[in-house]
């Protein structure tokens, strides 16, 4: 079973290196970081609850989002890199709003 396993993992090993990093960013990312479907889950979840703080924050005029992105950071699995995260959830058209405010706000720093 172990030789098994450790097969497939080779396998996927060879697949990441075919992905096309370009069009696939996330997915790439997911892949190389070894993130479980529950940690995307999360991530998503996370997404989603800042998505909606920050479209109530425009609301009330606010212009910047550092503390949205704070939280993001916080919520990061560890081995993944905060600015190519976001480059490449925004890529594949995961809660662009949300990405395009966290992407101006890290250019103003």
């Amino acid at each position: 079973m172990e030789e098994r396993l450790e097969t497939l993992e080779f396998y996927v090993e060879l697949l990441i290196k075919q992905m096309d990093r370009t069009r696939y960013p996330w997915d790439y990312l997911i892949m190389l970081g070894k993130l479980s479907k529950k940690d995307v889950q999360n991530l998503y979840n996370v997404c989603e609850k800042l998505s909606k703080e920050m479209e109530k924050q425009k609301a009330e005029g606010f212009v910047t989002f550092s503390p949205l992105l704070i939280q993001f950071r916080q919520a990061l699995p560890k081995d993944l890199p905060l600015e190519d995260t976001i480059s490449a959830l925004r890529t594949q058209g995961y809660y662009v709003p949300l990405m395009d405010a966290f992407q101006r706000d890290i250019k103003k720093k």
